[in-house]
């Protein structure tokens, strides 16, 4: 009986998705050239995107951009050819005292927490907060909230649609935002006519890559001036109005569709659903403890089986591992619950790796 109770536990162990939301950190010292810097990168995978932050620290703890890699904000969403949303910098901002982010110090605290059906990374810094969220049902959609307590003057998004290919002879990136098809083609920054009431728009190729493209959705009743300028990446500037300190954004894609269907049916049939659902997303809601439970109990019917000297291994690992999760709950600490449901499920599948190897 116990043993058929031990391969239900493993069953359930093996069935874990691969793709499972996670943050990894890196963070090392190296030697450039007599200097000491300290590389911290954050890579975060969602349930079907993936996003990276890396800062380059000095001695002073002030940010070095002196080399190709120096820093990213990338986003991995939709990727072909390395284009779609920038996957080098798809996001900055400036505030009302003209203070930028990311770009301009290191990030103070990046934390990382899942729920049920989502999960977001959030990445601070002296002057405001960028968040991205995924949820596990929307694999085309990432939702982006940047927020600014002084004021938000200004966020870019840069995306390539179909690549990010220089010096392609005859490509035309163009912005389909309502009724209007502009061609964005040089450094020059041009004003987008805004009735204040569009909330979405579409980007594609002609001459290049045309089936492949991107959509982004806005809150326009927040918007008051819209601007864009291409060099390789098509940059587009949202200026809000008057104290507006937060901007909601989702960020979509296409991939090898006409690029004139997919785009009336966009605008026409989807912009509303999901402006809609930009417009529902819970940033703060409670965490679900029931996962936890759930695969805590798997854990123990995994470590009843294991026999010899790694048992009480395990048991001792597992121990902590409660302990934390009980200080987390107790506090409702989301971050902190994170990371000890993801401990939990190391430790599950790690004990369920084990126990297979013995079976067989």
């Amino acid at each position: 009986m116990k043993r058929l109770i031990v391969l239900g536990a493993l069953a359930m162990v093996l069935g874990l998705s691969a793709r499972e939301p996670s943050m990894k950190l890196i963070d090392k010292t190296f030697d450039r050239k007599g200097e000491k810097l300290q590389h911290k990168e954050w890579v975060v995978k969602f349930h079907h995107a993936d996003l990276n932050l890396k800062n380059i620290i000095d001695k002073d703890g002030k940010l070095v951009k002196k080399a190709w890699g120096d820093f990213f904000l990338g986003l991995r969403h939709g990727t072909i050819y390395n284009g779609s949303w920038d996957i080098w910098h798809f996001v900055s901002a400036m505030d009302k005292k003209w203070k930028v982010l990311p770009e301009k110090e290191p990030a103070s605290k990046v934390s990382f927490v899942r729920f049920a059906d989502s999960s977001c990374v959030n990445m601070e810094w002296t002057n405001g907060s960028i968040r991205v969220l995924q949820t596990s049902g929307s694999q085309k959609w990432v939702y982006v909230k940047v927020t600014m307590p002084a004021g938000i003057h200004k966020v870019m998004l840069s995306v390539r649609p179909g690549g990010s290919h220089h010096g392609i002879k005859g490509r035309e990136r163009h912005i389909r935002f309502g009724s209007l098809d502009i061609e964005s083609k040089n450094f020059k920054v041009n004003t987008i006519p805004f009735d204040g009431k569009t909330t979405g728009m579409a980007f594609y190729n002609k001459n290049y890559n045309e089936k492949n493209g991107n959509f982004l959705v806005f809150e326009a009743e927040k918007i008051q001036t819209i601007q864009n300028h291409t060099e390789n990446p098509v940059n587009v500037i949202f200026y809000p109005k008057k104290g507006v300190t937060e901007l909601n954004f989702a960020l979509g894609y296409f991939l090898n569709e006409d690029a004139e269907e997919v785009i009336q049916r966009f605008m026409v049939e989807q912009l509303p659903t999901i402006r809609k659902g930009l417009d529902s997303i819970q940033w703060d809601k409670a965490p679900d403890f029931s996962e936890f439970t759930k695969n805590a109990a798997q854990v123990k019917n995994l470590i009843a089986g294991v026999q010899g000297p790694d048992k009480a291994k395990y048991e001792k690992e597992f121990a902590a591992i409660v302990k934390d999760y009980e200080a987390a709950k107790a506090k409702n600490d989301i971050s902190a619950y994170t990371d000890v449901l993801d401990r939990l499920r190391k430790l599950q599948k790690k004990i369920g790796s084990s126990t297979l190897d013995s079976l067989m």
